[in-house]
């Protein structure tokens, strides 16, 4: 195993954003970047030993602190999705977040994400970022520090650990925005791409894509992947969780999933490539996201690739959409105060 470090290139503000990529045995590699804690390359084989880049994003650094390009790759904090309405009641206290999105908050208003974050640690496999959040940054409580642990393995395993620490009780939900392809060509749509997803249910929502409080069955719709099949089979379909012309954007309730213990909660395949990825994580839900809302017409991604409309899915683990309004039906846990609050996500690369 080895790591590298490099100049990325300077923000408009000036703040220097740095990569670092780490190699294992095989010659598999990941990139990491100093902006938004993310990931910027991820070079692993298909079944001929080939390497190539499976994740979307950009050779332009400002692109990636664009909220319309997607959050390419990027950590996402302090709260994850969707908070409707913009706020939330919290130990008695009701808190205003950033109506970023329409009258609701995305992805925490953005700020986590769109800004350049410590690195704290590095080793041959790993590299520790930092950030830290004052207390009502964005309208969040506390004084809030987030470590987001990047581990790259001989077995082609990408670990994600987050750490996080406040000095009040708080809410958090981190995720990772990464958009995969693994047939490593992104000219092509994802809509071939094989996925099963280890959920009977998801989260209704209304035309918002706001999360109601109900749960939905995903049982003879076209939101079932409880068994293997093309994500274009059905992307189209009405659907009432489904706006036309975007295709999934939504939750999934992985089968009575014990906060805390790592289970499987998804599998993708091009069959082409022959790439597979599993998806473990130790939390609830996961967000199947496949660029809907990218631009149709929008290219500039890495090397002469493509960044626009159905190139990459998204696979968010994560708390439930608005879980911080309906924390007596959503499974969720919150951060106690100078209680440590960790969680975890892999994404296993193998090949058939």
């Amino acid at each position: 195993m080895s790591i590298k470090k490099e100049n990325f290139a300077k923000l408009e503000n000036g703040d220097s954003v740095e990569l670092y990529t780490i190699t294992n045995k095989n010659g598999a590699s990941v990139c990491l970047q100093t902006l938004g804690a993310g990931i910027h390359s991820l070079f692993v084989p298909d079944k001929n030993g080939v390497l190539a880049d499976v994740v979307l994003g950009f050779d332009n650094v400002s692109d990636y602190v664009n909220p319309d390009y997607g959050y390419q790759g990027l950590t996402v904090g302090r709260w994850a999705n969707r908070i409707r309405d913009g706020k939330f009641t919290f130990g008695g206290v009701t808190y205003n977040t950033p109506k970023n999105q329409g009258t609701w908050t995305l992805h925490g208003g953005g700020k986590f994400s769109f800004t350049v974050w410590e690195t704290e640690k590095t080793g041959d496999n790993f590299v520790t970022f930092k950030k830290f959040s004052p207390d009502m940054e964005d309208g969040f409580p506390g004084n809030f520090t987030m470590r987001v642990t990047y581990t790259f393995d001989d077995d082609n395993t990408l670990k994600i650990d987050y750490s996080i620490i406040s000095d009040k009780d708080t809410v958090a939900n981190p995720t990772n925005h990464t958009y995969f392809n693994l047939s490593g060509d992104n000219s092509k749509t994802i809509e071939d791409h094989y996925l099963l997803i280890n959920a009977d249910k998801f989260t209704e929502t209304d035309s918002d894509q706001l999360p109601t409080g109900e749960l939905g069955d995903v049982k003879g719709t076209m939101m079932d992947f409880t068994s293997m099949h093309k994500i274009g089979d059905k992307i189209d379909e009405p659907f009432r969780a489904i706006i036309d012309g975007v295709g999934y954007d939504n939750n999934y309730c992985l089968y009575n999933k014990e906060i805390g213990k790592m289970s499987q909660a998804a599998v993708l395949f091009d069959k082409a490539s022959g790439r597979k990825m599993e998806v473990f994580t130790d939390l609830p839900g996961i967000q199947l996201y496949c660029g809907g809302w990218l631009d149709k017409n929008y290219t500039a991604g890495k090397n002469g690739s493509i960044v626009k409309y159905r190139r990459g899915v998204a696979l968010e683990t994560q708390f439930y959409p608005d879980s911080v309004n309906y924390p007596d039906i959503f499974p969720v846990k919150f951060v106690k105060a100078n209680e440590e609050f960790k969680t975890t996500t892999e994404f296993c690369f193998t090949t058939e």
